[in-house]
C-alpha cells in the first residue's frame, strides 16, 4: 500500500508538470499570434518551390507554424522562409511580422491529448508497474514460502539498485537518452523499492538494528535527493516523504529527542538547498511543514527535559524557512511569513509545558527577535513582526492568568523595550510605517496594562502610576512624531491619533489607581483638556473627537462618588450642610475649570454647547453648595441679574442666564407652591384664605425679595436682557410681587375666622380690588412702556369684582357687612368708585367701548346696592324683596337713565345717550309689567297718570333733541 500511495504521488506530480507546460505553451503560442509573427499557414504570396520546414522552438509537440519572413522591397520578389534545424532547446529566431494579418490554428486538444496519452503516461505508468511488480514479487515469495526474511530483503535490495543503475543506464543509452522521463520512472520505482525494503527488514522482521536502519534511511533520501538533480521532482518527492518517515520506519522514540532533532535539521537543510538550486517552491513548501509536524508530536511524547531541543529546533526552522523561500522563487508575503507565524505559534504551545521558564521566553525572544530584524531587512515581512507582538500577549496574557509572577513581569518589560525599541527606531520608515507605528504603540501600552490587570499586586500604586507615565510618554512621543499628518477633517492617523488616545489610556489606568476615588472623575477630565490642547496645538480634527472620549466615563465615576454627591446635592438643592471643601473641589469647582477649559480649546466643536452648558451648571452649584437653603432663591436672582449684562453674556453659553433664571424659579417655587394652592382655594369661595398663607418672613425672603431683585435688574437694564427671556422673566416677576404684597396687604386685617370674615371681608375684598386699578391706572398715567401691564392690572381688578363680589362671595347671597351708613358703605361705594377707575382709564387711552361699558354696568350696580342696603341695613343677605325697595329700584334705575340722557345730550356722548334710553325702555316696561299690577285703585290710576306725563315730556324733550341734530346735519 504504501508503494502504491508512492507512485499515486509520483503520477499527480508529474501529471500537473504536464498541464503546467501545456499551459506555457499555450500562452507562449497566443503571445506569438498576437504580434503576428505565426501563422497556421502560408501568406497569400507567390511560394518558391521549396517547402519551409517547421522551426523547433519549443520541445513539447504541437500543431506546427510556419514562421515567414519580413516581405522584401517592393522591386524584389518574395524571399522564402528560411529552413531552421530542430535542436533540443529553443534557439532565437529572427521572426518578421505577417504581411497581411492572419490567425494562427489555436492548440490541438486531439493532439495535446494524443502527446499525454500515447506519449508520457505509459512511462508513468510503466515505473508504478515496476514497482507494483517489487511488491507482488515479495509477496509471493512470501505466500509461497519460497524464500526467507533475509533472501527476501536482499532480493528487494538488489532489485532496487538495479532500478536506480537502469535509471542511470538510460541516460545515456542512445535510445533513451531524448526522452528523460525513463530515467524519472525508473529512479523514482528504485527509491520506493529501497524504502519499501529497508521498513520490512527494520519494521517487519527485525533484521537490522535502530541505528543501522537511520544510517540507510538517510543514505536511502541523500540518494534520492542526489538523484532528484537528474531526474527531477518525482525522485525528490520520494526522497522527501521517505527520509520525514525515517525516524517512524526505523524505530527512533520520543526518547531520543536529541538525535532525531540533529537529524531533521539537517534533511530540511539539504532539501532546502535542493529546492533552492532547482527553484523548486514545491519542495520548500514542504520541507517546512514536515518540519513542523514533528514537533508537534514531540510536545505530545517526549519528557519535559527534552522539549527545549525541541524549541531550539522550531526556533531554527522557522527562521531558516522564512529565508529560504523566497530564495525558492517565491514572492507571495503570506508564504513568506507562513514560517516564521507557525513557528511563533508552535513556541507558544511549548511555553506551558517548559512551565514558561526563563528558557521558554529566551525561545521566544529569539524568535521575536529574528521576526524584527527580518522585518527590518524587507519591509514585506514587517508584518510578521505585527504577529509576533501579538503572540507574545497572548502568551503574557497565559502565563500571568496562571500565576506566573516572576518570569512573565519580567518577559513584559524584555519585550516592551525590543518590540518598542525598534518600533519607535522604525515608524516613520515610508513603505510599512503604519505597522511599525502599531509595533510602537503596542509594545508601549499592552504589556504594561496585562501586568496591572493581571498581577496587580505586583507594585503599589505608585509603581504602576510611575510606569504607566513612563509608557505614556513613550506613546505621547508617536503621537509628537507624526505631528505633520493633521487633518481638520477628522480623518484618524495611527500615529498621531493613535499616540494620543494610548498615552491617554496609559495616563488613566496608571494615575487612577494612587489618587482618591473622589478625584478619578477630575482626572479623567484633565487627560481630555490635554487631549483638547494637543488638538488646538496641530489643528487635527480626529484629536478634538478624541477629547470628548473621556468625559463619558468622568461622568460615570463622577456619579459613582455616592455617598459624597447626595450629600454635595443635599446642600445645593435642598437644607444640607455645606460640605467640605474637597468635596466641592472635586465635585464642581475643578470640573467646571476643566471644562471650562475643554469648551475653550475645542472651539467651533459640535460638542461646544454642551460642555460649556455643563461647565456652567457645576459653576452655578457651588453659591448655593456655600449659602443656606433660605437665602438660595435671593443668591439666584442676583447671578440672574449679572449674568443678564453683557460683559457677562460673552462668558456663558448660548442663553445661559436661563440657567439661573430657571434655578430662580425653583427655588422660589416651595413658597409659590402655598401661595398656588391659597389661590385656588380662594377662587372656589374660601372665606379664609389668610390660614393658608405661608410664613411671611419666608415669602419675603424666598420670593419677595428675589422678585424684586429681579424687577429692579428689568427697570434698568431692561434692553440687555435677551428678547426670548423677557416674557419668563416678567412671569417670574409678577407672580414673586403679586404673592408678596397679596400676603402683605392680607396682614392687617387677618381674617382668620368667619365671624372675623362677615365684618371685614367684603372691606379686604374692595381694599385689594382697588390696589389692582390704582396700580394700573398709575401705569396707564406714568409709565406708558407698562400699558399692558396697567391694562393688565385694571383687568384683573375687574375680574375680582365679576367673581368675587358678583358671583362667589356676592354680598347679597353670602353674609357679610356693607355697612351701616346709606349711600356711604360698601356696597354702593365699591361698584361707584370701581366705575370711575373705569370712566378715568378711558380718559388715559384703554379701549373706549369696553371701559365706559364696564364703567355704566357698575354704575348701576352702585345704584342697586344703595337701595338694597338702605332697605336692609348692613347685612343684604334678606330673601324677600318689599314693595318699596321694588319701587325703588325701578325710580333708581329711572332717575340714572334720564341722568345719562341728559348728559348724553349734553356733552353729545352718543353711547352714554344710547344705553340712557335703553335703561329707560328696560325700566318702563318693569313698571308696566312688574310693578303696576302689584298697585290697586287710585295708586293704580296715579301710577299710570304720572308714568305717562314722564315719558310725554321725556319724548317731547327728546324730539326736539333729535329735530335739532337733523338740523344741524343738514345745514352742514
Amino acid at each position: 500500500m504504501l508503494v502504491l500511495a508512492v507512485a499515486a504521488v509520483v503520477f499527480a506530480v508529474l501529471l500537473s508538470r504536464a498541464f503546467d507546460r501545456i499551459r506555457v505553451l499555450e500562452r507562449a503560442l497566443a503571445e506569438l499570434e498576437s504580434r503576428g509573427y505565426i501563422a497556421s499557414s502560408a501568406p497569400d504570396i507567390e511560394q518558391p518551390d521549396v517547402q519551409p520546414q517547421p522551426a523547433a522552438a519549443f520541445e513539447a509537440p504541437r500543431p506546427v507554424a510556419r514562421i515567414v519572413a519580413a516581405p522584401p522591397p517592393p522591386e524584389a520578389g518574395p524571399a522564402p522562409a528560411t529552413e531552421r534545424p530542430a535542436s533540443p532547446e529553443p534557439q532565437p529566431a529572427n521572426y518578421a511580422p505577417e504581411p497581411q494579418s492572419a490567425r494562427a490554428t489555436p492548440l490541438n486538444l486531439a493532439a495535446t491529448f494524443e502527446n499525454l496519452v500515447g506519449g508520457k503516461l505509459p512511462i508513468w505508468i510503466g515505473g508504478a508497474a515496476l514497482i507494483l511488480s517489487a511488491f507482488f514479487l515479495v509477496r509471493y515469495s512470501i505466500e509461497s514460502g519460497l524464500l526467507g526474511p533475509g533472501v527476501r530483503s536482499i532480493l528487494g535490495a538488489i532489485f532496487g539498485v538495479a532500478l536506480l543503475s537502469a535509471s542511470e543506464a538510460s541516460r545515456r543509452h542512445r535510445a533513451t537518452r531524448d526522452d528523460p522521463r525513463i530515467g524519472q520512472a525508473l529512479a523514482g520505482a528504485g527509491i520506493a523499492t529501497l524504502y519499501g525494503t529497508l521498513y520490512m527488514a527494520a519494521e517487519l522482521y527485525g533484521l537490522v538494528g535502530t541505528i543501522a536502519a537511520l544510517v540507510l534511511m538517510v543514505a536511502i533520501t541523500v540518494s534520492a535527493l542526489a538523484l532528484s538533480l537528474r531526474h527531477g521532482p518525482p525522485t525528490a518527492i520520494m526522497g522527501l516523504v521517505g527520509g520525514f518517515a525515517a525516524p517512524l520506519v526505523t524505530g527512533l522514540d520520543a526518547a531520543n529527542v536529541a538525535p532525531l532533532l540533529v537529524y531533521l535539521a539537517l534533511f530540511t537543510t539539504g532539501l532546502f538547498a535542493l529546492a533552492i538550486h532547482r527553484g523548486w517552491l514545491w519542495l520548500a513548501l514542504a520541507a517546512t511543514g514536515g518540519g513542523f509536524v514533528w514537533p508537534l508530536i514531540l510536545m505530545a511524547l517526549a519528557d519535559r527535559g527534552e522539549l527545549a531541543w525541541v524549541g531550539l529546533f522550531v526556533l531554527t526552522l522557522a527562521f531558516t524557512a522564512t529565508l529560504a523561500l523566497p530564495r525558492a522563487g517565491t514572492s507571495n508575503r503570506l508564504l513568506r511569513l507562513a514560517p516564521l507565524v507557525t513557528g511563533l505559534v508552535q513556541l507558544m504551545l511549548l511555553a506551558p509545558q517548559l512551565e514558561f521558564s526563563p528558557l521558554a521566553w529566551g525561545l521566544y525572544a529569539l524568535l521575536a527577535a529574528a521576526a524584527l530584524w527580518l522585518g527590518w531587512r524587507d519591509h514585506r515581512l514587517s508584518p510578521g513582526a505585527g504577529a509576533a507582538l501579538a503572540l507574545v500577549l497572548v502568551l503574557l496574557a497565559i502565563a500571568l492568568i496562571g500565576g506566573d509572577a516572576v518570569n512573565a513581569p519580567l518577559a513584559a518589560l524584555l519585550f516592551t523595550l525590543m518590540f518598542g525599541g525598534v518600533g519607535h527606531w522604525l515608524l516613520r520608515r515610508a513603505p510599512d510605517a503604519r505597522i511599525w507605528t502599531g509595533i510602537a504603540l503596542g509594545a508601549g501600552a499592552m504589556p504594561l496594562l496585562l501586568t496591572n490587570t493581571l498581577q496587580g499586586d505586583l507594585l503599589r500604586p505608585i509603581g504602576w502610576a510611575a510606569l504607566a507615565t513612563i509608557a505614556a510618554l513613550s506613546c505621547g512621543w508617536v503621537s509628537w512624531r507624526w505631528r505633520d499628518r493633521t487633518a481638520p477633517d477628522s480623518r484618524f492617523d495611527l500615529g498621531l491619533t493613535g499616540g494620543a488616545a494610548v498615552a491617554a489610556l496609559l495616563l488613566a489606568i496608571g494615575l487612577a489607581q494612587p489618587i482618591a476615588p473622589l478625584w478619578i472623575a477630575s482626572l479623567l477630565l484633565a487627560i481630555a483638556v490635554a487631549l483638547a490642547f494637543w488638538a488646538r496645538r496641530v489643528g487635527d480634527g480626529s484629536l478634538a473627537n478624541l477629547s470628548l472620549a473621556p468625559l463619558p466615563f468622568a461622568v460615570g465615576y463622577w456619579t459613582n462618588a455616592t455617598d459624597a454627591l447626595i450629600a454635595y446635592g443635599e446642600s445645593v438643592f435642598a437644607a444640607g450642610a455645606i460640605p467640605p471643601a474637597n468635596a466641592i473641589a472635586a465635585l464642581a469647582l475643578v470640573p467646571a475649570a476643566l471644562l471650562a477649559l475643554h469648551t475653550w480649546l475645542i472651539g467651533a466643536h459640535a460638542a461646544r454647547p454642551i460642555l460649556h452648558w455643563a461647565a456652567w451648571i457645576l459653576m452655578l452649584s457651588i453659591p448655593l453648595a456655600l449659602v443656606p437653603a433660605p437665602w438660595h432663591a435671593p443668591l439666584l436672582a442676583a447671578v440672574t441679574a449679572a449674568a443678564m449684562l453683557n460683559p457677562s453674556r460673552r462668558l456663558l453659553p448660548i442663553h445661559g442666564e436661563a440657567a439661573p433664571l430657571a434655578a430662580s424659579f425653583l427655588a422660589m417655587l416651595p413658597q409659590l407652591l402655598p401661595m398656588a394652592l391659597l389661590l385656588a382655594a380662594s377662587l372656589s369661595g374660601d372665606t379664609t384664605p389668610f390660614t393658608r398663607l405661608p410664613s411671611l418672613v419666608a415669602l419675603l425672603r424666598e420670593v419677595g425679595l428675589p422678585a424684586a431683585i429681579l424687577a429692579a435688574f428689568a427697570g434698568m437694564r431692561f434692553e440687555t436682557i435677551a428678547a426670548k427671556l423677557r416674557l419668563a422673566l416678567a412671569a417670574l416677576v409678577v407672580t414673586g410681587l403679586a404673592a408678596t404684597l397679596y400676603a402683605l396687604l392680607k396682614q392687617p386685617l387677618a381674617i382668620a375666622s368667619e365671624p372675623r370674615f362677615v365684618m371685614l371681608g367684603f372691606l379686604e375684598r374692595a381694599v385689594l380690588t382697588h390696589i389692582l386699578f390704582a396700580l394700573g391706572l398709575a401705569a396707564l398715567w406714568r409709565l406708558p412702556r407698562l400699558r399692558a401691564a396697567g391694562l393688565g392690572l385694571i383687568g384683573l381688578a375687574a375680574f375680582r369684582i365679576l367673581w368675587f363680589d358678583l358671583f362667589i362671595l356676592n354680598p347679597v347671597a353670602v353674609t357679610q357687612s356693607v355697612g351701616t351708613i346709606p349711600l356711604l358703605n360698601l356696597a354702593t361705594l365699591h361698584p361707584a368708585l370701581a366705575a370711575f377707575w373705569f370712566w378715568l382709564a378711558t380718559r388715559l387711552g384703554a379701549p373706549q367701548r369696553p371701559f365706559r361699558g364696564a364703567a355704566m354696568a357698575l354704575a348701576i350696580v352702585a345704584v342697586l346696592g344703595a337701595i338694597r342696603q338702605g332697605i336692609h341695613g348692613a347685612i343684604l343677605t334678606a330673601d324677600a324683596i318689599t314693595t318699596t325697595e321694588n319701587y325703588l329700584y325701578s325710580a333708581g334705575l329711572l332717575g340714572l337713565s334720564l341722568v345719562w340722557l341728559w348728559r348724553g345730550i349734553a356733552k353729545g356722548v352718543n353711547d352714554l345717550r344710547i344705553v340712557g334710553l335703553a335703561l329707560l325702555t328696560l325700566v318702563t316696561l318693569k313698571v308696566f309689567l312688574v310693578d303696576a299690577s302689584a298697585l290697586e285703585g287710585v295708586l293704580r290710576i296715579l301710577s299710570f297718570m304720572g308714568l305717562g306725563l314722564a315719558l310725554i315730556a321725556i319724548g317731547w324733550a327728546y324730539g326736539r333733541f333729535l329735530r335739532g341734530t337733523s338740523a344741524a346735519a343738514a345745514g352742514a
